[in-house]
């Protein structure tokens, strides 16, 4: 990816291939030209929004709009613009193809938010957040996202920096003076210091949300004994046929996922082969292995239970399987009783499970509002953080790169703890040099090229 030579000129479409209303952006030091040369009436030489007709081809002109924007006050430093159009695919593409032939080139894979980072607009950190922001499953990871954006991070880590080059000072100082021995309360100050370090560090660890891709959605699960109705369910939430449904018993023999969409957020909805106590063999007994796991994987569980039933003698000792925290649990196939029935069903299921059960018909649609109220109210619970406290006081969304620095550093400021108590004044003063760098690694700009061709080339083009 040739993100690091900023004296050419890029473009690319930014906006999704659905969306009717076309963006695309133009970034380096022939942009003002290469506009001048498609819009019918020169553009402003300045920053601004000019209106008008763009020359798509020859004979083709468009009405747009184009959004000015003079280096350095622009996203990337560079001259930027983006041209707002209302056009099919065709049209798009025809006006890309003109903009390259008059000298711009494909922009790749995260490059405009390169040269954002790397003309010293944003550090890495936030760099990173705009891939959080477009990526994010539900409101709290966007809100992280966001803050992470805002450079939340950059500004918590640079104070605990401020922190740690505070007391390696207080350290190499007292190594200034090594005829004399650094006194006990001087050293006892000093690790007291370090524990208060390492418990930012561990709450900002905690108190934060990962963010990392459609693999880390939240896993909702749903459970029953055969013939429960979860293929059904899994159908009407997911809004096609995605389960064989049959009212032979076992129909499910493997895990089938599908991801869905859900009020504030998104999950990976499964269902899995229908629980029983007692395998009949080999096939039986693999579906329930894959059942179980996946199961115990799942953020939320929902539990179906065949209200139809005269008994819920096997749907008891299913119910143990399942964590009374991850549970959701409803009443499945209403709309084969009556009213008066259903309320005396759900009374009894009360009694017997020990929990409420919401009354649901996949066919009638019954209920299944209220479930994917249910369901979203606690994946955004449980994904909000570790702790509600550490949440509201961070929510910063952290990636693995973010992770594994904040990790290291915490391992050398124990190590550095250990070396003070065990009189390596100077061992520890190198460890704390070690974890002052691991947290400059978050957003420093002298950093490897390869990592950072990592880092972009997970976002989308034109961002």
């Amino acid at each position: 990816m040739n993100v690091y030579n900023s004296n050419d000129t890029i473009a690319a479409i930014s906006s999704p291939n659905n969306d009717h209303r076309v963006i695309v952006r133009l970034a380096g030091p022939q942009t003002f030209d290469i506009l001048n040369r498609i819009c019918v009436s020169p553009v402003a030489d300045k920053a601004g929004i000019t209106t008008g007709h763009i020359s798509i081809d020859t004979g083709i002109t468009i009405d747009g709009v184009v959004y000015l924007f003079r280096s350095p006050r622009s996203y990337t430093g560079d001259d930027l613009a983006e041209i707002h159009l209302w056009a099919n695919q065709a049209i798009t593409e025809k006006l890309m193809e003109k903009l390259l032939s008059l000298g711009a080139r494909p922009a790749s894979a995260g490059e405009f938010t390169a040269r954002a980072y790397l003309n010293n607009k944003i550090d890495l950190a936030q760099a990173e957040a705009v891939n959080e922001v477009i990526t994010a499953s539900n409101t709290f990871q966007l809100a992280a996202a966001e803050n992470l954006l805002a450079g939340r991070l950059g500004r918590l880590s640079k104070l605990i920096r401020e922190s740690i080059l505070d007391l390696l000072s207080r350290l190499e100082a007292d190594l200034d003076f090594s005829a004399e021995d650094i006194s006990s309360a001087n050293k006892a100050d000093i690790i007291a210091k370090l524990n208060e370090t390492i418990n930012r560090l561990n709450d900002l660890l905690a108190g934060s949300i990962r963010s990392e891709s459609t693999l880390d959605l939240p896993a909702v699960g749903i459970a029953g004994t055969p013939n429960a109705g979860k293929s059904t369910l899994l159908n009407k939430l997911l809004g096609r046929e995605r389960s064989i449904v049959s009212h032979q018993r076992k129909t499910t023999r493997d895990v089938l996922t599908g991801e869905f969409e859900l009020p504030g957020c998104r999950c990976v909805l499964f269902d899995c082969a229908g629980l029983i106590m007692e395998p009949e063999n080999i096939l039986d007994e693999l579906a329930q292995q894959a059942a179980i796991e996946a199961i115990r994987n799942a953020m939320v569980v929902v539990f179906c239970v065949d209200i139809t039933k005269p008994q819920w003698a096997e749907d008891i000792a299913i119910r143990q399987l399942i964590n009374q925290s991850n549970l959701t649990a409803i009443a499945t196939k209403i709309d084969l009783l009556s009213e008066e029935i259903i309320a005396e069903r759900l009374s009894k299921l009360r009694t017997l499970f020990g929990c409420d059960f919401l009354p649901v018909s996949a066919h009638s649609g019954t209920g299944i509002d209220n479930l994917k109220a249910q369901i979203a109210e606690r994946i955004i619970a449980a994904t909000s953080g570790q702790g509600k406290s550490a949440a509201d006081k961070y929510g910063i969304a952290l990636t693995a790169r973010h992770r594994q620095a904040l990790n290291n550093a915490v391992h050398d400021i124990i190590q550095a703890k250990k070396e003070i108590k065990a009189g390596s004044e100077e061992l520890a003063a190198m460890m704390l040099r070690t974890a002052y760098n691991q947290l400059s690694n978050i957003e420093q700009h002298n950093i490897d090229e390869q990592i950072l061709d990592r880092i972009f080339s997970r976002f989308c083009i034109g961002k």
